[in-house]
This record gives C-alpha cells, structure tokens and sequence, in this order.
C-alpha cells in the first residue's frame, strides 16, 4: 500500500498534522477541509489525490474510488495518484480496473519498485502467478530492502504449493523487518507446514512479544505445543525397540524380527513379512534409522491395502482406499516421523515426483537401494540428522 503520509499535508487552519488528525479520530473534520478547499479550486489533482488517500485510510473506499479517479483524470501523469487509486480497486475486487492503473504508472516510471510490487499483488490475486512473480521479481531487485516484496513472493509460492521456497522468503521478510507480526506468523505457519515446530513455536513466541494481545497468535502457539508433543510421542525414529514392535507398521504389517544385515558395515536388525522388509539402525537402544521396502513392488501396487487401512481423497472428493504399495509407504513414513497421515501422503507424493531426498522436522527421507543377500531393493528411509 502507499505510505499514506506523503499524500497527506496541512490543507487548513488546525496545525496538527493530518496524520496525527486520524490517529486522533478526526477524519471528518480533515475530510470537510480538503471538500471546502476543493470547492474553491475544483480542478486541484493534488487536493483530490488528498481527498481520496483520507479515505482509503479510513476504509471508506467508494468515496476513495471517486476522489481518486477525479485525481487520475486531472493528472494522469501522477504515479502516486495511481497507486492511491489501484489500492482503492483491488480492495473494492475491481482486480482488472487496479491492474489497468498500475500497468499506467509502470508506463510513466518504470523504476518505481512500489508500482512492480503493487502490480505482483494484483496478478496473484488474478492467480497469474507468473506474472506476479515477474512483477516481484523486478521489486526486489529495484528495492531489496522493501520486507514486502519477499513476503509477497512468499505468498506466491505458498499459492504455488512450494511451501519451501516460500519458507526462505519469508525469513528474509522477517530479516529485513523484525517487527513485523505478520511475517513472523507466517514463517511459523510456513514452519509448521514443512515439520519445523520448534522453529515455528520460537517465531510465534517472539510474535506473541510484539503483540501481547493477539489472541489468535495464543492459539496458535498451544496448538503448535500440543502437536510437538504429538510428534514427540508418536515418532518412531528417537524410540526404542519396544515402541516399534507395537506400531501399525509392525503389528499390522505382521513383520517378524529375522535377525540381522550388515549395511555399509553397519549391523541392521531385519523384520520381514511377506510383502515388505523393514530395516532399523539403533545407537545405544535408540532408533537412529529406518529403511522400508517392498518385496515384490509389482505386486504390492496391485493389491489392495487390507492391512494398514490408509484412505486418500481423489479428485471427485471421495475417500478412497490405496494399494498395498501406496499404504505401507505412507504408513512407514507417518510412524517415522510421527507426522499426520495427510503430511505423510504429500511427502510420499512430492518423492515420487522428485526421488531427491527430502526433509521433514529435521529428518531425511530418500529412496535409497539395500543389499539383502543376492537381493537389491530400493527402499525409502528415515534418518535422524
């Protein structure tokens, strides 16, 4: 949005600053100072661009909508008067008239980066999102001290599904503004999402420093506290060997201990059923590492899952049950990591787009190939850092 102070000076005889007017709750008496002056000189662009920008700050927009357009036709070479005016229309959800406006003021300055940026918003709200990553993309290069721009992008790649690009934007939003709640609540939203709740509890708690009485940011911290406790008590990896032989993956998978592989030189205790081999690495009793793979995949992918009873939405919105191949590898992974199925079906999802590792709550998880006997398997596996 445009710093609303620069469009904003004395118009009459009340000294204070206009500024401090509408702190002060005196948008009225401003409002009918700038409509006398503007009787007198009707023809006045800077007074109606004035006009209009009190009445964007205090959300009054379809009289800012008519100040501004009067403003825009008295100068159409006014930048300012533009921005005030394509800020006034995409709030109003005119997107198409605010784009009109901000592609003018791009014509007339080119270098204005608060122009690229303003017409990034406007394309991600359209869902152009390569244009929106265009615009902001010459933001922050014009202006890479701006903390909205990255925010914006931000944003962007969390319409885009890429929750980890969008992570790096944000922590250079917060970077570049410390301050600022809102990019702080949205890094740890964007934490969460990736596995990271402690990181995610340490920017909602200095969130919770700035503004004491957000009682939303409260809510969200003790929902954050109840689901790393939950991560906590439901991971695999970090447990001993008692918890793995109650989990789903070993109860309902029906694997039996088969003694031990050796594995880069590294003695690996082996559960095994019919359909699926299951190796785990221990440090000191602990579960340092786990690797799942399928007998025969062929196989798994076309039977149906009768054992670990995992559903997946389709795209008609129904609930549907996945083949044997599909549920033990969510299964394994959702125990491994201890996180909700939902969380574990994307992982799963994002590896088979994609074999390079990934990273959830700090642990790896990749395909990766086992030696048993003659036997090689590609397996996916978990490993503490």
């Amino acid at each position: 949005m445009v710093d609303v102070r620069k469009s904003l000076p004395v118009v009459s005889s009340d000294a204070r600053d206009p500024i401090e007017r509408l702190a002060d709750g005196d948008s009225a008496g401003l409002i009918d100072d700038l409509r006398r002056a503007l009787e007198h000189e009707p023809d006045d662009a800077t007074g109606w661009l004035r006009l209009g920008a009190v009445y964007l700050a205090i959300g009054h927009l379809p009289e800012a909508e008519a100040a501004l357009t009067t403003a825009v036709e008295l100068d159409s070479d006014d930048v300012e008067a533009r921005l005030l005016f394509a800020d006034a229309l995409a709030r109003l959800r005119k997107l198409d008239a605010a784009a009109f406006q901000l592609v003018q003021a791009r014509r007339i300055e080119p270098r204005d980066a608060r122009v690229h940026r303003q017409l990034g918003v406007v394309f991600l709200d359209k869902g152009l999102h390569e244009k929106a990553e265009a615009s902001l993309a010459v933001s922050a290069e014009l202006d890479p001290s701006d903390p909205r721009t990255p925010f914006m992008r931000g944003l962007l790649c969390d319409a885009r599904k890429d929750v980890a690009t969008a992570l790096g934007h944000y922590r250079r939003a917060v970077e570049l503004d410390p301050r600022s709640v809102d990019a702080r609540c949205t890094l740890a939203d964007a934490m969460a999402a990736m596995g990271e709740l402690a990181s995610a509890m340490r920017e909602l708690e200095e969130a919770q420093r700035l503004d004491r009485t957000n009682t939303r940011i409260a809510q969200n911290l003790e929902v954050l506290r109840r689901a790393l406790r939950d991560l906590e008590a439901h991971r695999l990896l970090g447990k001993a060997e008692a918890e793995l032989e109650r989990s789903t993956l070993v109860v309902r998978g029906q694997l039996k201990r088969a003694g031990h592989v050796e594995d880069d030189g590294v003695s690996l205790v082996r559960y095994r059923s019919a359909s699926l081999e299951l190796l785990v690495r221990y440090s000191d009793a602990t579960i340092v590492g786990l690797t799942a793979a399928l007998v025969d995949p062929e196989r798994a992918a076309r039977t149906s899952d009768d054992a670990f009873e995992v559903t997946v939405v389709s795209r008609s919105g129904k609930s549907e049950r996945v083949d044997l191949a599909t549920a033990a590898s969510i299964t394994f992974l959702r125990e491994a990591l201890g996180c909700p199925m939902t969380r574990a079906s994307e992982l799963y999802a994002a590896l088979l787009r994609d074999p390079s590792p990934k990273r959830w709550a700090g642990i790896e998880v990749a395909f990766r190939s086992i030696e048993l006997g003659a036997v090689t398997r590609i397996g996916l596996s978990a490993t503490l850092p």
